[in-house]
């Protein structure tokens, strides 16, 4: 019998083909199963993570017990991670969670941000108000990121962020930052807030159309001109400056709230424009008169306390207002109020209101309302609140001219501060003067001489020269002028004046680092002190202006050198000469200085 040959024993080729497909399949099942057996390994590897408060959040967020290890896998499967205000100081281990698309660790104490360079799913990111962060650096790649806030911490460089042109909000307030050349390239931001920072410059902002919300509080801005391209605005924090000119806002009608209080504003009439705004504060600002505001019919609130309103009858037709703050000016009559129905809130405290009876039927339906202290008609010229406004009044602002300290002066009930800016300057001076009689004023200074000695020839030169820089149309201004020239001409004949011009001897002489040089005019004259080294070489030139004659001999009237060159530079000791020159006269003396 003839058994059927085999396929093996008949095809060779066949069956060698068979054993080396069954080998690659045997190698590519052992390679799987080396892989996903190693990939179980590494995501089954406990994370270190030596913040206990962070471990805390990560094992409520996963639902896992406090005796639980949390894996590589359990990070990775995070998606969300909310945990302000939990005492986190280290973020080590948090790099595991690289599918984070939202991280919220505001309010903690991390001054590290390091761990979470490489989650780069994260969308939103939340760091505020951890008060020790500095380096941002770590966050330049998370170029996925539209809501990043970093506000209360210690950020001054901010330039890592300037390829996180996905952003739409960004928030860097209440930090050190100065410049801000970075952000121009986010133009996607539709909000910013740099409240609270160290800014000045604002014109990387012009590059940013697509801003509706700009928080700018509490900088060192003066001028907002790169603002006003920004015509998508529709809210403008910008108080606590050092802002005059409103004119960039001229086209920006789309903002429906602005705050500039805080600022150095008088002239407001740029806003009748901005017919949108429902919300107004220029409050502590130098504001007399607000007719531009008529027109602002869709104001709800408003806020113009601490300011030098008296005359409010332009608010008569803004009858949508809701919260209308006053208090602190200088108004008496309210009679215009009376038709504003929507009212619910009003303070009218701290002016000159004497008949409240006009709005009587309004207060009833206001459910918060104040009226108090108020005071007879303004007088704010009078310091003593003596009743009168004389000389006297003009001296006691003169003792606490350019005095930071002299709210001091209180304690005794005097007001120097006439103006109410923060500074005793030129402008209180100006005040008071204007409410003197000044054909009054000169014969009594005439008679007391020696109640005057802070109103001596050159400080009223000098005062008179920087009134003479201020706004000259305003009739207060130029009667207050008036009234201090006519000082001048009497107080001139109460000093003894020097017959000859003349150069006194320095003093102290020899001297370290600082001396005082005296001299005397005949006549009023342009003076200045050259200051020359041993060899001739000009070392310093102390220009003292125009001044009246008179004698300038103690330290507050006489030439002052502080040993230093034009560049602020200590100069060496050794020989030096000086020389007045004033008009046509010119003298040299020498003194030396040793160290």
């Amino acid at each position: 019998m003839r058994f059927p040959i085999s396929i093996e024993s008949r095809c060779p080729q066949f069956k060698s083909q068979n054993i080396g497909i069954i080998q690659t399949v045997s190698l590519i099942f052992t390679a799987c199963v080396l892989f996903f057996a190693s990939h179980q390994i590494v995501t089954a590897q406990t994370v270190h993570m030596p913040d206990s408060n962070l471990r805390t959040v990560l094992k409520l967020a996963l639902g896992k017990e406090m005796g639980d290890d949390i894996t590589q896998a359990d990070m990775a499967s995070l998606e969300s991670l909310e945990a302000p205000e939990s005492g986190i100081r280290d973020l080590t281990g948090l790099e595991f969670a690289i599918n984070l698309t939202k991280l919220d660790l505001g309010l903690n104490e991390i001054p590290n941000v390091a761990p979470l360079k490489n989650l780069t799913n994260l969308t939103e990111l939340y760091l505020n108000r951890n008060r020790r962060i500095s380096d941002v650096s770590p966050l330049k790649n998370l170029t996925n990121l539209r809501h990043l806030t970093l506000g209360g911490n210690l950020i001054s460089d901010i330039s890592p962020l300037k390829d996180l042109i996905s952003l739409s909000y960004l928030h860097v307030g209440y930090n050190n930052v100065v410049d801000i050349s970075p952000l121009k390239y986010l133009t996607t931001l539709t909000f910013l807030n740099l409240d609270d920072n160290r800014i000045s410059n604002v014109s990387p902002l012009a590059d940013l159309p697509n801003l509706t919300a700009l928080h700018l509080d509490d900088n060192r801005i003066s001028d907002m001109s790169p603002l006003n391209g920004l015509t998508t605005l529709t809210f403008l924090n910008i108080n606590d400056n050092k802002i005059s000119d409103l004119s960039p806002l001229t086209n920006l009608t789309n903002l429906t709230t602005v705050n500039l209080h805080g600022n150095g504003i008088s002239d407001v009439s740029v806003l009748t424009n901005l017919t949108d705004l429902t919300i107004l504060k220029l409050h502590e600002n130098k504001i007399s008169d607000i007719s531009p505001l008529a027109d602002l019919t869709n104001l709800t609130i408003l806020r113009l306390h601490d300011n030098r309103i008296s005359d409010i009858s332009p608010l008569k037709g803004l009858i949508t207002l809701t919260k209308l703050f006053l208090y602190n000016n200088e108004i008496s009559d309210v009679s215009v109020l009376k038709d504003l129905i929507n009212l619910k809130v009003l303070d009218l405290s701290d002016n000159h209101i004497t008949d409240f009876s006009p709005i009587a039927g309004l207060i009833e339906n206001l459910e918060k309302y104040d009226n108090s202290n108020q005071t007879g008609t303004p007088l704010n010229a009078d310091v003593n609140h003596d009743g009168i406004v004389d000389t006297t009044d003009l001296i006691l602002v003169a003792l606490s001219y350019g005095n930071p300290n002299f709210g001091d002066a209180a304690r005794s009930d005097v007001y120097p501060d006439v103006n109410r800016d923060g500074v005793v300057d030129v402008e209180d001076l100006i005040s008071v003067a204007a409410e003197i009689d000044a054909t009054a004023a000169a014969p009594a200074l005439k008679k007391n001489p020696v109640a005057t000695s802070p109103l001596t020839a050159a400080s009223l030169t000098q005062w008179i020269q920087l009134a003479k820089q201020l706004d000259r149309q305003q009739p207060y201004m130029q009667k207050g002028i008036t009234t201090l020239e006519r000082l001048l001409t009497a107080l001139t004949f109460t000093e003894v004046l020097p017959k000859e011009t003349a150069l006194l001897a320095n003093y102290p002489n020899p001297f370290n680092p600082e001396t005082w040089i005296p001299y005397q005019l005949a006549e009023p004259a342009a003076a200045s002190i050259s200051i020359y080294a041993g060899d001739g070489k000009l070392v310093r030139t102390l220009v003292l202006g125009h001044l009246a004659a008179g004698v300038y001999r103690s330290k507050s009237r006489a030439a002052y050198w502080d040993g230093r060159n034009e560049l602020g530079e200590p100069v060496a000791s050794g020989v030096y000469f000086y020389t007045l020159t004033a008009g046509g006269f010119i003298t040299t003396g020498k003194m030396i200085l040793q160290k």
